[in-house]
């Protein structure tokens, strides 16, 4: 199964970027990561599952609802984390790494779509 993670957050333009990356990549599931304003704000081509997070919460506070939220059959993810803040990088990276979660950073540069 291939697989796209993003988060949905702060950043002036970000949303552009993940939404130009699921509307142009081939992924058989769609994962962001947002509070719930932005689900109701975010618009793009395909459908998306939402794992709701409170960015006001702490680190280990959001990993344990990422934790709770995780789809169980994700094993390998493209993963973009252009849009969000550390905290929200630190508690998706650590969760990946505790759960072996096989990821490629997936981004747009002036060549395109790429992968890292």
């Amino acid at each position: 199964m291939k697989a796209f993670l993003g988060i949905l957050s702060t950043g002036k333009g970000t949303w552009g970027q993940v939404a130009h990356i699921i509307d142009n990549v081939d992924y058989d599931k769609v994962y962001l990561i947002s509070n719930e304003w932005a689900q109701d704000k975010f618009n793009c081509t395909k459908p998306i599952n939402w794992i709701i997070i409170d960015p006001r919460k702490g680190l280990s506070e959001i990993m344990t609802d990422l934790e709770n939220q995780w789809p169980g059959d994700v094993k390998d993810i493209d993963l973009n984390i252009h849009s969000g803040s550390g905290k929200e990088h630190s508690a998706i990276l650590a969760l990946l790494i505790q759960k072996k979660i096989k990821f490629n950073i997936i981004t747009i540069n002036a060549q395109g779509i790429v992968k890292y």
